[in-house]
């Protein structure tokens, strides 16, 4: 009937390919959460988490309170000490962000914020290198250039 026909349109006016992973645009990653989607940006990687959250050992509100429309390292950093957590990653990957709209993400707590440390950007490469797009452009921290993806 007319839900499955609504779910395809959405999926499609969300940006979501069922074939794989792709290049995302910032404004897509708004317009999927200001439609009750959950996408996060973690280091230039979307995830979705909409489906997970009722799962969340923390809840399923501090996400969504805390880490939408910004780089949500700093909070991952912050809650996950463990690096446990990132085994699940490559269940919520999307793609990447596109490398022009990069700069415009804002950091997760507002201007000022205390970035995510660079020993956990290192990890969080390292652990998802294998499964993420690689797009030619560079990835950095304050200061000094990490790695190309």
């Amino acid at each position: 009937p007319a839900q499955p026909l609504l779910d395809e349109y959405c999926q499609e006016r969300l940006g979501r390919l069922s074939s794989g992973v792709r290049i995302f645009r910032f404004e897509e990653v708004v317009a999927a959460n200001a439609c009750g989607q959950v996408l996060l940006v973690l280091d230039s990687m979307v995830l979705d988490v909409t489906s997970w959250l009722p799962e969340h050992p923390g809840g399923s509100r501090i996400i969504p309170a805390q880490s939408l429309n910004c780089d949500c390292a700093r909070f991952f950093e912050m809650y996950h000490a463990s690096r446990e957590s990132f085994l699940y990653l490559s269940s919520f990957y999307l793609g990447e962000l596109h490398p022009e709209d990069r700069p415009r993400v804002p950091p997760g707590g507002g201007k000022g914020a205390e970035p995510p440390s660079p020993d956990f950007l290192q990890q969080l490469r390292e652990y998802t290198d294998p499964f993420r797009l690689k797009l030619g452009g560079e990835v950095s921290t304050p200061g000094k250039t990490v790695r190309n993806l």
